[in-house]
């Protein structure tokens, strides 16, 4: 089992499309953001350079393990990014990632990209979905719980951020769980 390539999800008011040249001064922009700065390790390091390769290659990796979306919403343009990684077709379980842009924020785009794209791996036969937040990363919890998203626990320095390593709160939903 795969996921499809150059597959594109819609939802009441987003489109989650594959990366494209286009979404490059998204990309950039967004690694300027304090709050990305504090969360994302690839936003300090982000250059024209990487933004391109990560458009149009790198987040157009191995189907077989991974897809990613560029968010638009209202604005006609990239918003944010949601993907799925990592996935264990054998085993059932995919971990969920996403960003939205400060100019996007605060308006439920990240909670309902996170609903149809743990739809999108239901369908796609896996069973669990799970997603990964830095204790101290309180907004991309809310976006969790909105989207439907079970706390589990949490994990110690499980993750690593611009500051170092920083315990992370397991949430997960559950093909059976109500959508």
């Amino acid at each position: 089992m795969t996921f499809d390539k150059g597959m594109t999800l819609t939802t009441e008011r987003l489109m989650l499309r594959p990366f494209g040249e286009a979404d490059i001064d998204a990309v950039l922009r967004v690694a300027d953001d304090p709050e990305m700065l504090r969360w994302m390790p690839w936003a300090g390091d982000q250059t024209p350079e990487r933004a391109v390769a990560w458009c149009t290659i790198d987040a157009h990796g191995d189907p077989s393990s991974q897809i990613h979306f560029a968010m638009v919403g209202e604005s006609g343009s990239c918003d944010g990014s949601i993907g799925l990684s990592r996935a264990s077709f054998e085993g059932g379980r995919v971990e969920i990632g996403y960003w939205v842009g400060a100019w996007a924020r605060g308006r439920g785009y990240g909670a309902e990209a996170a609903r149809a794209v743990s739809a999108y791996a239901f369908s796609k036969g896996l069973h669990r979905v799970e997603l990964l937040a830095a204790t101290g990363n309180v907004a991309s919890q809310r976006v969790a719980v909105r989207a439907g998203f079970t706390r589990e626990g949490v994990l110690r320095e499980a993750l690593v951020v611009p500051g170092g390593r920083t315990d992370a709160v397991m949430y997960s939903r559950l093909k059976g769980d109500a959508p």
